[in-house]
C-alpha cells in the first residue's frame, strides 16, 4: 500500500481554490499527467464519474474515477480502480488570509506498478507536489478576488 500526503498554502480565498481544484475540466491545466478529464455531469457531486486520460511513468492510462465526497469548499474525494486502486482526498481550509490545501493519496499498486512500489511512492509524491505547486502558481496569478 502506498500512502502519502502533500500540502501547500495558496494566497486565494477557499471558495476560489476549491472551485478550481474540484473542477475536472481544469485538471489538465495544473496536472501535467492528465491529458483530459471529463465529468459525467455538472455540477460535480457525489456519484459523478470522471473519465480521465493520462500518462504516468511513460504509460498511457485511461480510467474512471468516482466522486465519493464533495463538501463544498471543504473536501473533495475521488476513487478509481485502474490501473490500480487509488483514492485522492483533497481538503481546503482557511489559513493566514488564504487557503491551506492538503491532498492525501492512498493506493494499492498492481501489475507493473506493484513491482516498483517503493520507488512509485517517492516519484508520485514528488510529481503530485509539483502539480499542486503549479495549481498554486496559476491561482495566485489570477486577478485578486473581490471581497
Amino acid at each position: 500500500m502506498v500512502k502519502f500526503e502533500i500540502s501547500t498554502h495558496i494566497n486565494r480565498p477557499v471558495a476560489d481554490v476549491f472551485k478550481y481544484m474540484a473542477d475536472p475540466a481544469k485538471l489538465p491545466e495544473w496536472n501535467n499527467v492528465v491529458e483530459e478529464a471529463t465529468p459525467s455531469e455538472t455540477p460535480v457531486k457525489v456519484g459523478t464519474k470522471i473519465q480521465t486520460r493520462a500518462r504516468f511513468l511513460g504509460r498511457k492510462i485511461e480510467t474512471t474515477a468516482v466522486v465519493t465526497e464533495h463538501e463544498l469548499n471543504k473536501r473533495y474525494t475521488t476513487k478509481s480502480e485502474k490501473p490500480f486502486q487509488l483514492t485522492i482526498s483533497t481538503t481546503t481550509e482557511p489559513e493566514a488570509g488564504g487557503t491551506k490545501v492538503v491532498a492525501v493519496f492512498e493506493g494499492e499498486p498492481a501489475g507493473f506498478f506493484k513491482i516498483g512500489e517503493p520507488i512509485l511512492a517517492r516519484i508520485s509524491k514528488k510529481q503530485f507536489q509539483t502539480q499542486l505547486d503549479t495549481a498554486k502558481e496559476l491561482l495566485e496569478a489570477q486577478v485578486p478576488a473581490e471581497r
